[in-house]
């Protein structure tokens, strides 16, 4: 007889069911992907969810342009973007300062020139095709948010939407994992203004034992993550297993608040008549606690901005 313990699902007791983000973060993840919903409807998140393709991993991709064209035309295709109408600009920082190289600096841009949409990308990374796809996934979303006037680069949260939005449209594996690496490159996303043009810069930062990619941490991406398969009905993703230990981790417990504190497919973040309020339910530590669950209401703009996170 087999008596080896089962390991518990993350919804059962033994496993953490509070939310992995504060309550600003909560608020902000939950009606952003809301106004996706409005946006561009619920199908781009109920499509099957973009994983890592085993060409792109074989010794066959080495990033060179035309590999780097059909990339970008594979997820124009899926973000619904008509490939004719954008153009890419490839840039090779690999004679570049070693010095330099260990700051910010930039490897993807966007901006539109003439009236046509123009984005950057530093082939000096694309060798790494899942890192290039998830540089590749947030230009192009500055593309489907700026670039179609869904909201202007006045909203102090556009960066940090652009990198939800990814999630929205099934890339999120690619930019969740890309948040944070260790072993490798810090990478981070930042802004520069360029001459006269109005600049979406892509900045990746170097540092000796972890990479970052995004305005996003890895507790955000997690969340969104477990929001986005909430959104589709799933309390299990067969795609959890392709996420870093420590976003699957968060995304595991956000699955758990989710199935405790709300009903499926909705969120726990709510507006009351004309007056918004973030509610969060958390598990009793207090017996005097009501029914073993505390609301805590926040009164804020609609949909709160973030509270001022920038990746160092």
């Amino acid at each position: 007889m087999n008596e080896r313990r089962e390991t518990p699902p993350p919804w059962s007791p033994a496993f953490s069911a509070e939310c992995p983000v504060g309550v600003a973060h909560q608020a902000w993840i939950e009606t952003s992907i809301t106004w996706f919903v409005r946006e561009f409807g619920r199908d781009p998140a109920l499509r099957p969810i973009v994983l890592p393709r085993p060409d792109l991993r074989s010794a066959d991709y080495t990033g060179t342009p035309k590999q780097i064209n059909d990339v970008v035309a594979w997820v124009c295709g899926l973000m619904e973007i008509d490939r004719s109408e954008l153009t890419v600009e490839l840039f090779d920082r690999e004679g570049e300062d070693p010095a330099a190289r260990q700051g910010r600096r930039a490897v993807g841009h966007y901006y539109v020139e003439d009236g046509r949409a123009v984005i950057g990308l530093d082939v000096t990374e694309a060798s790494d095709a899942a890192y290039l796809i998830a540089v590749i996934a947030h230009e192009l979303c500055h593309v489907r948010l700026l670039g179609e006037e869904r909201i202007t680069n006045e909203r102090k949260d556009h960066e940090r939407l652009t990198d939800l939005l990814t999630v929205y449209f099934g890339f999120g594996v690619f930019s969740t994992n890309a948040a944070l690496r260790f072993g490798e490159t810090t990478r981070g996303f930042s802004v520069q203004p360029l001459g006269d043009l109005d600049e979406r810069t892509l900045n990746a930062a170097r540092h000796d034992d972890y990479s970052r990619l995004g305005y996003l941490t890895e507790r955000e991406f997690g969340y969104a993550m477990a929001c986005y398969a909430w959104l589709r009905g799933e309390t299990e993703p067969p795609w959890a297993s392709h996420l870093d230990p420590g976003p699957r981790t968060f995304l595991r417990q956000g699955l758990a608040y989710l199935t405790r504190a709300t009903a499926p497919g909705e969120f726990p973040t709510k507006r009351t008549g004309a007056i918004p309020v973030s509610i969060r339910v958390v598990l009793a530590t207090n017996p005097a606690w009501l029914s073993g669950l505390h609301l805590m209401a926040r009164g804020t703009a609609w949909p709160p901005n973030p509270p001022g996170h920038r990746p160092s």
